[in-house]
Parts: structure tokens; sequence; C-alpha cells
């Protein structure tokens, strides 16, 4: 029974015992927004649905075929009494059936028109499907650059946590031997203390991030976000119970594979753009075959037919019929004229949401190179104070062994390491970021 207590510390401090890391990829994590995306099914069905509706649409450019039938009965027959007999012109019950077509030889472009709207709306359902994906991709993308952030602040505390533990170790002999001083072991063990509050912090933000992901992606991978870690620390002893280990593409690769993004162009073409553009084509063609119907009308049919009677003869007879129809509007109250210019109106009205869009979209993508650019300078500046921190931190500890310096040096010099090299993380992050948006808006996907 006293080997309890040990073995269950022993669990406490190396989570990641017998746990295998799972492998979370961009690429994967892309693939699974864009297949479980409800939004992007919403607007596949949508698709669907126009393209339905416009071959329904194109039926109405050519003949239509029927077969008609219809039966008849009348109470009393015409009749004429000659010589003493009774002649009946026609019989009480009659039928006619056979095939019939039709055809709109004239409507000044009203089906035209609506086949045409139809056209429209299908491609601006296609387009706007087109630019949820760019979206959906842009989502997922941040999310995964999310976590990547949260597992390199969780490695970089990692290898603060190491030298703070070493520099204890070094105070804490030196002050048993008398030569430092119960301060400095004080600060030392705060300085140890304060990196592992911040790793356990770095996880509790993974987690978040990590549901956030698997929202987006709606699965999982089989990954328990409670209190994961990354696979290069899966040997390292940390605090508290590992629930999973990870092991995602590398920041750096990442950045190296988003960076050509940065010379993308505007894509002034946008789907969001193209969808707007459509649909104000969309209700000019239907305001114009509204404007149709204040015109003329005509319709050819014809057909052959099996009778009876025969007119007034009491026979069966197989006949074919033909004629032309012609229909004109002359009052509907305006009803008409006043739906043509709804119509206009709302393609006004499309035609300015595009201009906004435009606007919109510009304004994110050119804040985005200015943002990027402004990164990428910091970048730099941040490489060199990390190595100037680097030395600084070295020399500032040997100081201190040698007497010069206090500990409270020390763990200033180690702070202003650390913050340069989370702060290149969080640049490098921000850049990809910024480097997502550019490829959204782009004229062209790499």
């Amino acid at each position: 029974m006293k080997f309890w207590p040990l073995f269950l510390l022993c669990l406490a401090v190396c989570p990641a015992y017998g746990l295998q890391d799972t492998t979370l990829s961009l690429a994967q994590c892309e693939q699974d927004a864009l297949r479980s995306s409800a939004q992007l099914q919403k607007l596949q069905a949508n698709v669907r649905a126009a393209q339905a509706q416009e071959q329904a649409s194109a039926a109405a450019l050519y003949p239509s075929f029927s077969l008609d039938a219809k039966g008849s009965w009348v109470s009393e027959v015409p009749s004429l009494t000659m010589g003493g007999a009774e002649l009946k012109f026609g019989d009480t019950w009659g039928y006619s059936a056979g095939p019939t077509v039709n055809y709109v030889l004239f409507d000044n472009g009203g089906r035209s028109a609506v086949h045409k709207s139809s056209a429209k709306m299908r491609s601006s359902q296609e387009q706007e499907y087109e630019f949820a994906k760019k979206q959906t991709l842009l989502q997922v993308r941040q999310a995964y650059f999310a976590v990547q952030q949260q597992l390199q602040r969780l490695v970089l505390l990692n290898g603060q946590l190491e030298v703070t533990q070493k520099q204890r170790t070094d105070v804490e002999s030196a002050y048993k031997a008398g030569g430092k001083s119960k301060l400095d072991v004080s600060v030392a063990a705060k300085q140890v203390l304060q990196t592992q509050t911040a790793m356990s912090a770095a996880r509790g933000a993974l987690a978040a991030q990590l549901r956030a992901l698997f929202k987006l992606t709606s699965t999982d991978y089989g990954i328990n976000p409670v209190y994961p870690t990354d696979k290069r620390l899966a040997n390292v002893k940390l605090d508290g119970t590992t629930s999973a280990v990870l092991n995602t593409d590398s920041l750096e690769n990442t950045l190296a594979v988003f960076i050509p993004f940065a010379d993308g162009e505007f894509d002034e073409n946008s789907p969001k753009l193209a969808a707007l553009d459509d649909m104000a084509q969309y209700y000019e063609y239907l305001a114009a075959s509204y404007r149709s119907s204040l015109y003329p009308r005509v319709v050819l049919q014809g057909g052959a037919y099996w009778e009876y009677p025969n007119g007034a003869l009491r026979e069966h007879v197989f006949l074919g019929r033909g004629g032309a129809a012609l229909s004109m509007p002359l009052f509907e109250g305006g009803k008409d004229r006043r739906q043509a210019q709804a119509q206009r109106e709302r393609a006004r009205a499309a035609e300015y949401e595009k201009q906004d869009a435009l606007e919109t979209l510009e304004k994110l993508f050119y804040s985005a190179k200015d943002r990027l650019y402004a990164l990428q300078v910091q970048e730099k500046l941040v490489r060199q104070t990390i190595q100037e921190a680097q030395e600084t931190a070295r020399l500032t500890y040997q100081a201190y062994q040698a007497g010069a310096v206090t500990f409270f040096e020390v763990d200033k010099a180690n702070l202003t390491l650390l913050e340069s090299r989370l702060s290149l993380a969080d640049l490098q992050v921000e850049q990809l970021n910024q480097l997502a948006v550019l490829n959204s808006l782009s004229k062209e996907n790499l």
C-alpha cells in the first residue's frame, strides 16, 4: 500500500504514458470541413434546384405534345322530321381523343427572357457556392493555425521551464553551500511556478481551439481535447493528466506553403461579386419577361383525333384539326408594368450591393497586404531581439553566478527572452491568418 501514492504521483506527472500520438494535418481538416459543412450542402441543394429550374424554363421554348380526350352528353339533339321520318343532327353522347401539339409562335421574347433569368439564377447560386467554399477554407485554416499557435507556445514554454528548473537547482545548491540567499531560492522557485502555470494555461487554450476546429470539421479525429500536449513533449513530465498527444504540421512548413499567396492579385471577379452581378441580370431578364406580357401572344395548335359523332353525322371519324390563337391584354390594372418596374429596382439594388461588396472585399484584401508587410518587418526585428535576448540572458546568469547581479535580473532576462520567442510564434501565426485572407480573395488559388 505504501507504493500507491508514489504510483499515482507518477501518473500525474507522466500524463502521456501509454498514449499514442494523433496526426492532425491541415489538408485533412480542409477536406473534412468542405465535406461536412451544412452551409455548403444547403448551397449545393440550391444549385441543383436552380439547374432544374433552368431546364424547366428551356422546355417552354419548344413545342409541347399532349394526349387530349373528352367525352360529352346532351339531353336533347336537334332533329328534323322529313317525310314522316325524324332526322337527328348528332347524338346524345360523343367523344374526341388524340394527340395535340401546341407551340407559342410569338410572345415578344417572354419565354426566352424567363429562360435567361433562370440561367442567371443558376450561375449566381454556383458562384455563391464557390464563395462559401473559400470562406469555409478560410475559417478552418485560421482555426488550425490557432491550434498550431498554442502547441508552439507550449513547446517554447517547456524550453523555458527546463532552463528555470536548472537554475533553481543551481540556486538551491549554492544556498546550501552558503553562497546565495533565501530570497534567490524563492525567486527561482517562483520563476518555475510561473512557467508551469503559463504551460497549463496554454493547454487549456489549446483545448478550446481544438473544439473550435472540431466544430468546423464535424469530427474530433478520436482526440480527447480536455488537456492535450504536443508530440514533441510526449516524453516530458508535465503537470496534470494528458488527454491526447498531437502531431500537427509544423508552423514553419505551413508558413512556407502559404507565403506565395502574398503575391496574389485582388480578384475583381470574385465569386461573391460574380454572384451579385448574375442576380442583377436575373432581375433584368425577369423584368423583360413581365414587359413581354403587354404585347400580343400567338399560339399555334394542331392535332389528329378520333371523334364521334362527326358533326351532325352519327358516325366515327378520324380527322386532323389545326388553328391559331391570338391574345393581347387590354386592361390589367398596370400589374405587369409594376411587376417589371419592381424587378428593375431589384436589379438596381443588386448592382449597388455588388458595388458595396467590391469595396468591402478590396479593403479586406489590401488591409491584409498592409498588415502582412508590417508583420514581416516585425518578424525580422523580433529575430534580432531574440539573438540579443539570448546573449543577455546568458551573460546575466554568468554575472549572477559571479555575484555581480541579483537573481531578479536573471528572472527579468529570462522573461524577456521568453516573451520574444512567444512573440515570434504569434507573428508567424498572424502572418498565416493574413495570407489565408489574401488567398481567399486572390484571382488564383495555389
